[in-house]
């Protein structure tokens, strides 16, 4: 079990990362006020239109960056084909699935719930937004990235660690 945690290591960092990308659009204004390079109100000004006009630039580039990160991480495993990739249906759907959860999790929670209060901190006056809801989003979706962490490390194949819902036939290769 203390492999299987230690494979999934970079999935949850590559997650993670991807989840700040996204978050990308709110730290930059909270970076120019804290390290003196904008007045509250220009960064306030910076924030929205970033927020307001690009926040979907972020989100895609984040997106990307967590699909790049993906493949690359498939390919240093040794599936570098896509009839590699098809041998391992399971392992690759499963760990796109966990990726991308994790991500989601990652980004609601560091975007509104730590730079929402973070820019708060730093004077921005970000309180006017209703983000009541971030956290208990943000826990409802760490829970669920969990339960599906452990559902997908449960595996009913021996060989193969990373099947959830399919049924073994004992033709199919797996190589971890």
């Amino acid at each position: 079990m203390e492999e299987d945690r230690a494979s999934d290591k970079p999935v949850f960092l590559l997650s993670a990362l991807s989840g700040l990308v996204g978050g990308l659009c709110c730290l930059t204004p909270i970076v120019m006020v804290l390290a003196g390079l904008s007045t509250v109100a220009a960064a306030n000004s910076l924030g929205n239109w970033l927020y307001g006009d690009y926040k979907w630039h972020f989100r895609v580039a984040a997106i990307a960056f967590l699909l790049l990160a993906v493949v690359v991480y498939f390919r240093s495993q040794g599936v570098c084909t896509l009839d590699q990739a098809r041998r391992q249906r399971n392992r690759v759907v499963n760990t796109v699935l966990l990726a991308f959860s994790g991500f989601v999790t990652v980004y609601v929670f560091w975007t509104y719930v730590v730079l929402h209060y973070l820019g708060i901190a730093a004077g921005l006056p970000w309180a006017q937004w209703d983000e009541s809801w971030a956290i208990p989003t943000s826990a409802a979706l760490a829970a669920g990235t969990a339960i599906l962490w452990r559902l997908l490390r449960r595996s009913p194949n021996p060989r193969s660690r990373h099947a959830l819902a399919t049924k073994s036939t004992g033709s199919e290769s797996y190589s971890s």
